[in-house]
Parts: C-alpha cells; sequence; structure tokens
C-alpha cells in the first residue's frame, strides 16, 4: 500500500512539472511574438511654384510662395575702373580685352571714355573752361581739376570718347551688373545723341526712345535678381513715377520692402523705412498684400543667384 501511494506522488509530481513548464514555454513565446503596427499614410506638401509677375498683379488671391531659406550671400564691392595712367597709355591693351570677350574691361573702357567725353577736347575748349572757372572766382581746387581730367583725356578724339556707349551696352547685354547699373544714368535724350537719332522722324524717333527705355528696365530688372541695390533703387524712383507701365506705386513698394530687406547701410534703412510708411497709406490692403508676394519673389531669386551687390 505504502508502495502505492509513493507511485502516485511521483506521477503526480512529475504531471506538475511538465504542465508548469509547458505553461512558461508558451507565455514566453506569447510575449517575445512581434507587434505590427498602424502605419498612417503621410503626404509630401507639393511646393508652390513661382508665380509670374504679371500672376501676382493680376491675381489678388494668390498666395505668396515661400521663400528658399537665407542663404549666404556674396557682398559684391563696386568695380574701380579709374586708371592710375592717362588713358592713351591703357586704350589698346582695353580695346584688345574687350574684343576677346573680357567684360570686366569693355566696363572699364566704357566707364573711362565716357569719363572724357565730359572732359575738354582740345586747347581751345580747355581755355573756355577755365576762364568760366576763373568768372566764378575758384579757389584753384576745380581749375586744377580741368587740368589735370584734361591731361588724363589727352590725344583721346571726339568719336574713340563716343564709343563708350557700344561697350557699356556689350557688357550690361552680357550681364556684368555693374554696366547694367551704368546703364540706367544714361538719359533717352543722351542715347539718341550717341546713336544719331536726334534728327529721326516724330515716330521714329519716339520708337527708338521707348525701345531704349524698356532696354534699360530690362537691365535692371537682371541686376535686380543678382542683387543689386543700385538697380532697386532706381527701379523704386522710376515706377514710384508711375510712367513706367502698370502698378508703379505698388511695385516701387516692392522695391523698397527689398531694399530694407538687404541693406544694413543706416542712412538707406531710415529713408526707406519712411519711404514704405508713406507709401502704406497710398495703396490699398490688395495692392500692399501683392508688392509684399513680389518682394518674396525677388528675394528667392536674389538668394538662388547668391550675390549682393553694394551701392
Amino acid at each position: 500500500m505504502k508502495k502505492l501511494l509513493a507511485t502516485s506522488l511521483v506521477a503526480l509530481l512529475l504531471s506538475l512539472l511538465i504542465s508548469g513548464g509547458l505553461f512558461f514555454i508558451a507565455s514566453n513565446n506569447s510575449d517575445t511574438q512581434p507587434q505590427t503596427p498602424q502605419i498612417s499614410a503621410i503626404q509630401e506638401p507639393n511646393p508652390t511654384p513661382l508665380a509670374t509677375e504679371s500672376e501676382l498683379v493680376t491675381k489678388p488671391n494668390s498666395s505668396p510662395a515661400t521663400p528658399e531659406p537665407a542663404e549666404q550671400l556674396v557682398v559684391i564691392e563696386q568695380t574701380d575702373w579709374k586708371l592710375d595712367q592717362p588713358l592713351r597709355t591703357q586704350l589698346t591693351r582695353l580695346k584688345n580685352l574687350a574684343d576677346q570677350g573680357d567684360l570686366q574691361a569693355a566696363y572699364s573702357l566704357a566707364m573711362n571714355l565716357r569719363f572724357c567725353n565730359m572732359v575738354p577736347l582740345d586747347e581751345t575748349d580747355l581755355e573756355a573752361r577755365l576762364q568760366q572757372a576763373y568768372q566764378y572766382k575758384d579757389d584753384g581746387v576745380a581749375i586744377a581739376n580741368i587740368k589735370e581730367r584734361y591731361q588724363f583725356c589727352a590725344g583721346i578724339d571726339q568719336q574713340q570718347r563716343a564709343e563708350f556707349y557700344a561697350y557699356l551696352e556689350t557688357a550690361a547685354k552680357a550681364g556684368y551688373v555693374p554696366a547694367q547699373e551704368e546703364m540706367a544714368t544714361i538719359t533717352p535724350e543722351q542715347y539718341l545723341k550717341l546713336t544719331d537719332a536726334t534728327e529721326l522722324a516724330r515716330q521714329a524717333y519716339i520708337q527708338k526712345r521707348d525701345e531704349f527705355i524698356q532696354l534699360q528696365l530690362s537691365l535692371l530688372e537682371s541686376a535686380l535678381q543678382h542683387g543689386s541695390i543700385k538697380a532697386l533703387i532706381t527701379l523704386s524712383n522710376m515706377h514710384h513715377s508711375q510712367n513706367y507701365g502698370e502698378h508703379g506705386r505698388a511695385k516701387s513698394y516692392a522695391f523698397n520692402l527689398l531694399i530694407l530687406e538687404l541693406t544694413d547701410d543706416n542712412e538707406l534703412q531710415s529713408r526707406y523705412s519712411g519711404f514704405v510708411q508713406r507709401r502704406q497709406s497710398e495703396l490699398s490692403p490688395e495692392q500692399i498684400e501683392q508688392a509684399q508676394v513680389l518682394s518674396e519673389q525677388w528675394l528667392a531669386m536674389i538668394k538662388a543667384n547668391g550675390s549682393l551687390y553694394l551701392p
């Protein structure tokens, strides 16, 4: 009887041990099974394409495109075009370089020839200028300047001096920003005289004048896209006059915003902050919004080109 009872107890213990082991294995396997997460679809936002200027002006509900993140702009100082020696000693070298496509040489040549275009051509002209200075009882500074400039330009005839425009236009059309800025300082009347167009019939005269103005605007806008503060200032003034197409005041306001964004010059900041405040009373909320959109568009272009030309 005792032997039977002992055998039964052993069997019961073995049964319990086997059951417990199976339960542990089952529980352990259940804890380590991977969970399948629920994945929700995430849609990337579609980038808003840059609107054209005409779209921004004619569509008041256009939403502003977010410009690219600010990049470090390469600051470019004004080109020093003045020569240390008389122009006649450098003329052939500069002409050869310009004819080979050197835009900086073409610009330097154009600027020096233009400088000489306002200097006495010969001894007779020099004497007349000096007499005029004497009549104004000059203290000697102006007289010294007249003589110095005459010596610098001596030997450069009138035809050569008038060639400045051709070199300047070539450099500007090829994308040289300082030349593009300088083109805006030539009045239509000066251009027509330089190109022997003053005797044209009225309609032809007007057409040639208007084509030149459009060229100036195109070159200035190109310079703007490369970060020219001087081009921005000129365009702001031109469009504020409302003589250069529609929406002039709104465009001028947009240029003023860009100037404030790009310049650290205290004088410019003060001047154009005042302009912006005064223009706000002249424009409707819709026009201000459109101007802000234009400003952002142009700023994105400037950042993409990566340069900043100081005035």
